[in-house]
């Protein structure tokens, strides 16, 4: 008997630890976690790679932007793992563990190494913890959170990753000018530390199901486990009006057995029909789509917004970080963007959000000073992108598990009946790692052959792309039926 109450009993804290609101802050931790390592380094390599790895000025251009490429290509390459691993790990804590753990290390590293090729290898490591705590913390959510709550969670859980990818350069120039270089990444191990600890306080949905199930004999024992015979009747009447009537929720072994055959549903769908069907789906692409928009712009300004601040106002480390907070205050709004988004549309919101990122990038142009004016300015329409960057990606995140749903439902002799939300998520970690080795691809040689004004030009055109789809399907339809 003993034995059995150890098995039954439930956990210290079981309903806090079980409950939405922390799985929500752990998923936001997480997220925050692997922005805030992202971007650390963005105020404090340009200056760390001269005094401290001895390389030249003419060069760090070149070993920052590789830096943030090697993070989204190691990110890319490590999104198929993650999702085959999150798929097969029925507790979430295990990926998210195993990908912290991968980000502590790779920070311990950036901060141990002094050659540049160790900060790129250190880099790498960070892309592939990202590819895997995407995935596990977004899955997370969706198995959590019911769907018409989806909107504002999914806000919530991103908004630690754009508040932790624009908040680390303000921390990190700050205390890189304040206490020093090491100084900054015994911060970024601490915030590792503090996410670990709430991954292994929570209890995810599937085993808080596994505790409330094994307790319900002891709670409910009933002297004798057989029904009685009216309630055999009864429940017999009911599983009968219920398949007269069309109801095929309530089926017994052999109708639900010519229920599965009739409708044809795979029980193992490859990986690649699944992937493949859906990379050919129009509004998933043009998700996804506006996505990789959303994080190009966001990996560009990492980019050469430093460079450009330290070249034209002849800022210091925390000053230069410090104007990224402009682009960091707007992501708190994130919740409020995904009740919006479940009210008034995918669509429209993502539209004005790409139209406000367009608008502050482009009006970037003007800034070429570094008078009073031209500064307040710059905050001003930095402020601006942050807001559309936030409003764009948080309705086409959310949109992608009900995307996903509505294929199963539609083709489960493709998809099979068990959630593909994982797969969905996976691509998505592709688009962001993707976006990550865009950005500063696109943007440096811009910033270099063009200025400034070219370069916020080429982005402001690009945003504005990411309207078309997004707005109307038939573009990207074109393209899935061209490489079907």
């Amino acid at each position: 008997m003993g034995d059995v109450e150890y098995f039954t009993r439930k956990p210290w804290l079981f309903d806090v630890r079980s409950s939405k609101q922390l799985i929500g802050l752990a998923v936001f931790a997480t997220t925050f976690t692997d922005g805030f390592l992202y971007g650390i380094v963005v105020s404090v390599l340009p200056f760390s790679l001269t005094r401290r790895s001895g390389v030249p000025e003419s060069e760090v251009p070149f070993w920052t932007s590789t830096s943030l490429a090697v993070f989204g290509m190691a990110m890319v390459l490590s999104a198929p793992m993650a999702g085959w691993i999150v798929k097969m790990c029925e507790r979430r804590q295990l990926p998210f563990l195993g990908g912290l753990s991968c980000a502590f290390g790779a920070t311990l590293f950036f901060m141990l190494g002094t050659s540049p090729w160790m900060i790129i290898v250190a880099r790498i490591f960070q892309g592939l913890s990202a590819g895997v705590v995407y995935t596990a913390g977004l899955t997370l959510l969706v198995d959590t959170i019911e769907s018409h709550e989806l909107g504002p969670w999914i806000g919530f859980g991103l908004s630690g990753m754009n508040f932790g990818v624009l908040v680390s350069p303000t921390l990190g120039g700050i205390v890189y000018e304040k206490a020093g270089f090491y100084f900054v990444f015994v911060m970024a191990l601490a915030v590792v530390f503090v996410n670990l600890v709430l991954i292994l306080m929570l209890i995810d949905r599937k085993s808080a199901e596994r505790y409330r199930t094994s307790a319900e004999p002891i709670e409910n024992s009933a002297p004798s486990s057989e029904p009685t015979s009216r309630e055999s009747v009864a429940n017999g009447k009911r599983r009968l009006s219920n398949v007269e009537s069309g109801d095929m929720t309530t089926t017994t072994p052999l109708l639900s057995h010519c229920r599965e055959r009739s409708l044809g549903v795979q029980a193992n769908p490859t990986w690649s029909s699944i992937v493949g069907g859906f990379v050919r789906n129009p509004q998933l692409v043009a998700a996804l789509y506006g996505c990789l928009v959303n994080t190009i712009l966001v990996s560009a300004m990492d980019a050469v917004l430093p460079i450009f601040v330290k070249q034209t106002f002849h800022w210091l480390p925390g000053a230069t970080g410090a104007i990224f907070l402009n682009l960091t205050i707007p992501s708190l709004i994130g919740p409020f963007i995904g009740m919006i988004s479940d009210k008034y549309g995918v669509r429209l919101v993502s539209v004005i959000g790409f139209i406000f990122a367009a608008v502050g990038v482009v009006f970037l142009a003007l800034i070429q000073h570094a008078d009073t004016a031209s500064k307040i300015i710059a905050c001003f329409l930095l402020f601006l992108v942050g807001i559309g960057l936030n409003t764009s990606l948080t309705p086409l995140v959310t949109e992608i598990p009900r995307i996903v749903k509505a294929l199963q439902e539609d083709k489960p002799e493709v998809y099979g009946d068990i959630s593909a939300v994982a797969e969905g998520y996976m691509l998505l970690d592709a688009v962001f790692g993707a976006g990550t080795v865009l950005g500063p691809m696109l943007s440096e040689p811009a910033f270099e052959r063009l200025g400034w004004t070219g370069c916020t030009a080429m982005l402001g055109f690009l945003t504005v792309s990411a309207v078309i789809p997004v707005v109307s399907n038939s573009v990207v339809m074109i393209f899935a039926v061209f490489f079907s």
